[in-house]
């Protein structure tokens, strides 16, 4: 990352896929992240399409809320895209 991680912002964020985020930010770079094997068992987690589409980039563009409950700061998402794209 060019800048700390901590001056970012979510910019645009991408949920029409089911279980997966794409998120880009301030500094332009895009990270996507299926949450499906890390959270589907939570009582919150959406399960289905209709749900999952529903995000929203919550005040201060810091994480990612659903009106299920279930929410993810970006940093989450920023580490689990590392990981699914070395372990691809």
């Amino acid at each position: 990352m060019k800048k700390n991680l901590y001056d970012q912002k979510i910019v645009k964020l991408d949920c029409s896929k089911l279980n997966e985020v794409i998120i880009t930010l301030t500094d332009g770079q895009e990270f996507r992240a299926n949450l499906y094997n890390e959270f589907k068992d939570l009582f919150c987690f959406p399960k289905n399409l209709e749900d999952w589409s529903k995000a929203k980039v919550t005040d201060g563009a810091f994480a990612i809320e659903w009106p299920t409950g279930f929410d993810i700061h970006f940093d989450h998402i920023v580490a689990l895209a590392e990981i699914q794209k070395k372990s691809a």
